[in-house]
């Protein structure tokens, strides 16, 4: 088999590969002896049918197949020989697809066409150590502390029933019947539901909720008591069938039939050892624990910030050419129902994530950075420990069998690859280049990272 490299440009080159009959005849002969041995005609014996009829069957099929497996083969060994760095996949000719001339019986010399987009040459620059970053140090106010105090007494507290002074974070139990008139509707829709007080969207509504207690009446519009459509309304407070169709009005009268709340856990050392550390034995210490820990994830998000930051400076000042008309085909041709009208609009965002994926392969290969399956489970466990710490089940042998379960998912697992990549790259960034200390306030950086989310959105 000869094959000829034809470069269009420095991105795009053809390989013309011509098939002599000597490299696919006697494959395909072995093709034909193992159809004839497992074929099962009418008027013939298993493995007696003669070669001319399984040839009148399957000849063509047989022989398409044993080009495109002797084409790919030969194909791929090439590339691997000669070490070409590609994206996408190798496309064939179409009008080497469309003409093909299968002649079983005499058999021919065939070329065929496959055009490859070239992964460019590139040097990332701005990850040296004379590279300078800022990164910000979130301070932790004390109001952070109390808060988050509060919400872990708040999660391991119990629910009591209360008949006096509702507050904003109670739960009501109505018991509501439509009005008509003013008055309530004889017949009319009856719905009991429960409802925060801190979700209703109707401020007056609420004004007298705060002001009312068990037992007492209060009135509302169904539609514009929460923030929800009116399919929300309908199934979770209306609680009507979906295929009920009845008219039900807007204005409803409703009894607060129960107030619950939560009310906060103790202080104490049951509360204390939930969260699994033997230094916290009064509530100094744990507020030190809950500073140290706020601190900790705070650093991080910074750190994370910053590395946003340098991936934007990455990507502005470093040029990753593309075959961009080779990948559009690429795209249009290796997903189903994609118009050209959507590669267009799509591509400039799929071109951004692969030449960042570039990017990140130089990088990964310059600092010999590699991902083996301890990082995959460390990924897992640190993700699933975070979660059920927040709800202070801390069952080691339940995060391992998590843990477990995820490692045989393919898609979660590549998803955790790519993420594992970024962070080390990121992490031998951090500590290659150098970064400038910038003193901030928790609502100003909070106001930054809303900032870039807002951004990140409308991207």
């Amino acid at each position: 088999m000869q094959i000829v490299r034809k470069e269009t440009d420095p991105l795009n080159i053809t390989l013309e590969l011509t098939l002599e009959p000597s490299d696919y005849s006697g494959k395909f002969k072995e093709e034909i002896k193992k159809v004839k041995s497992k074929a099962q005609i009418k008027g013939f014996r298993k493995g007696m049918v003669p070669d001319t009829v399984i040839k009148k069957l399957y000849g063509k099929s047989i022989l398409l197949d044993t080009l495109n497996d002797t084409l790919q083969s030969r194909l791929f060994e090439y590339i691997d020989e000669n070490n070409i760095q590609y994206l996408g996949q190798p496309l064939p000719h179409r009008e080497d697809q469309e003409n093909i001339d299968l002649d079983i019986n005499d058999f021919k010399t065939y070329k065929f066409g496959f055009d490859l987009g070239l992964s460019p040459d590139i040097t990332v620059n701005g990850v040296s150590e004379n590279d300078e970053y800022d990164i910000y140090d979130v301070e932790v106010p004390d109001k952070l502390v109390d808060e988050e105090l509060h919400a872990a007494r708040r999660r391991f507290g119990k629910q009591i029933t209360v008949t006096e002074d509702i507050q904003d974070t109670d739960m009501l139990t109505l018991d509501a019947s439509e009005l008509e008139d003013g008055q309530i509707k004889p017949d009319g829709w009856k719905t009991e539901f429960s409802v925060l007080v801190s979700i209703i969207k109707d401020e007056a509504v609420k004004e007298q909720i705060l002001k009312s207690k068990a037992g007492d009446t209060i009135v509302f519009d169904v539609y514009k008591l929460e923030d929800r459509d009116a399919e929300h309304v309908n199934k979770y407070i209306l609680k009507k069938a979906a295929d009920d169709n009845s008219e039900v009005g807007n204005m409803f009268s409703a009894v607060i039939k129960e107030v619950s709340r939560i009310e906060p856990a103790e202080l104490n050392q049951d509360f204390f050892d939930t969260y699994g550390e033997e230094d916290i034995k009064d509530e100094q210490s744990l507020r030190d624990f809950i500073r140290k820990d706020l601190k900790n994830y705070y650093d991080g998000q910074a750190r994370q910030f910053m590395y946003r930051g340098m991936l934007e400076h990455l990507m502005a000042s470093n040029t990753v050419p593309l075959p961009e008309n080779f990948l559009k085909r690429y795209l249009l041709e290796s997903q189903d129902n994609l118009t050209e009208e959507q590669v267009d609009k799509e591509f400039e965002a799929f071109a951004k994530n692969l030449q960042w994926s570039l990017q990140k392969n130089h990088l990964a290969k310059r600092f010999g950075i590699t991902v083996e399956e301890t990082d995959i489970r460390r990924h897992f466990a640190n993700k699933v420990f975070s979660y059920m710490r927040s709800y202070g089940n801390m069952d080691y042998s339940f995060i391992s069998g998590t843990v477990d379960r995820l490692m045989k998912d393919k898609e979660q697992v590549n998803q955790a690859i790519e993420e594992i990549l970024s962070d080390k790259i990121f992490e031998k960034a951090g500590t290659t280049v150098k970064l400038r200390s910038i003193p901030v306030s928790h609502e100003d950086f909070i106001q930054k990272v809303t900032e870039l989310n807002q951004k990140l959105n409308n991207f």
